[in-house]
């Protein structure tokens, strides 16, 4: 179909109070834009602040989550799903019940599947002692068909050298590629047992930086059942089809349309668009656990209970790595690296 200007093409906007989490769509099922703008850390790499587990107010410059003194989610089951992180600035500690662990951030991607049942952390080491910390990064929870619900969990990491993006000829509009493909840029390859594995469910995230002045029009999706959600969260004011958004907006739009996005502001305009084929399946959520069936569920927390999926190797529930550890991943017997710069 061709480009529709009129308001028509947007179902519903709606505003966003980062860090909470993003309303989503089918096959997505949860969205939070981090930003947190960490100040120097101590000798032990810790905010000067103490967490007390419900440290998520939006008027903080910076929110310690879980953590009591390290910023971030100390050890915490999952089952049912995949979380999908994408870094745009500082680094995220990795440890999870497989005995797996990571550094990553500036640009690295995250694909992490559930499955079956992992426990994981993610913490985010404070290592400058003489400048702020500064902390950006969108998690994404991608649900999983039926079929996939139990498989082994495992992990798959994108290395910013690596990840596929797009910028413009006149070098106004950029974007990262994070799953599926634009302006004939496909991303690399997600992780197995993934809804977003298999091209026809169309499963895209895209991350788009807009000068002043830039326009850009997205194309229709290839599948005509796919939802497509625009998260506005930095910038001052940007023109969607006809209409004038704000920034740390919502918007929802019909796919089957090409948009036209201009950044009618004086700063640089970011946006997450996350696009994809609904599974189209029951959906029985209690916090970390995503099943289809409410006895699915009953039986997980029973499981966990049980056997912790695993159990927890670590010492600390909250785990982070030596200052001078560079970023790599390990499945707890090899480890690897980002490339090497030539």
């Amino acid at each position: 179909m061709g480009i529709n200007t009129s308001e028509s093409a947007i179902r519903l906007i709606q505003k966003l109070n980062v860090p909470t989490p993003m309303k989503t769509q089918d096959p997505f099922l949860f969205s939070v834009y981090h930003k947190d703008l960490y100040p120097k850390g101590n000798e032990k790499m810790e905010a000067p602040r103490i967490g007390n587990g419900s440290d998520f107010g939006v008027n903080q410059p910076y929110r310690m989550y879980h953590g009591e003194k390290i910023p971030g989610f100390p050890q915490h089951p999952h089952r049912g799903f995949e979380t999908i992180t994408c870094t745009l600035e500082g680094l995220v500690d990795h440890t999870d019940s497989l005995k797996s662990s990571g550094r990553y951030g500036n640009g690295d991607l995250q694909w992490m599947t559930a499955g079956k049942g992992i426990v994981h952390g993610e913490n985010f080491p404070l290592l400058n002692i003489d400048k702020p910390n500064p902390l950006r990064f969108f998690q994404i929870w991608l649900n999983l068909p039926s079929k996939s619900k139990m498989v082994q969990p495992a992990q798959l990491m994108h290395w910013s050298e690596n990840v596929k993006r797009y910028e413009s000829n006149d070098k106004l509009v950029k974007v990262v590629v994070w799953a599926g493909e634009i302006f004939g840029v496909k991303a690399l390859e997600p992780i197995e047992n993934s809804w977003a594995k298999d091209p026809n469910n169309d499963v895209n995230i895209w991350f788009f930086t807009l000068k002043p002045g830039a326009k850009v029009t997205i194309p229709n999706a290839k599948n005509s059942a796919s939802t497509r959600s625009l998260y506005f969260v930095e910038g001052k004011e940007m023109r969607l089809a006809s209409k004038l958004i704000d920034s740390s907006t919502l918007v929802e739009l019909d796919a089957t349309f090409e948009v036209e996005v201009e950044n009618i502001g004086t700063d640089e305009s970011e946006f997450l668009i996350l696009q994809g084929k609904p599974i189209g399946e029951p959906v029985v959520q209690q916090g970390p656990f995503v099943m289809n069936k409410e006895e699915e569920i009953q039986q997980t927390f029973s499981e966990y209970r049980k056997t912790r999926f695993g159990g927890w190797p670590w010492e600390q529930d909250a785990v982070i790595f030596p200052r001078e550890t560079g970023r790599f991943i390990s499945d707890g017997k090899t480890s690897q690296y980002p490339p090497k710069k030539i």
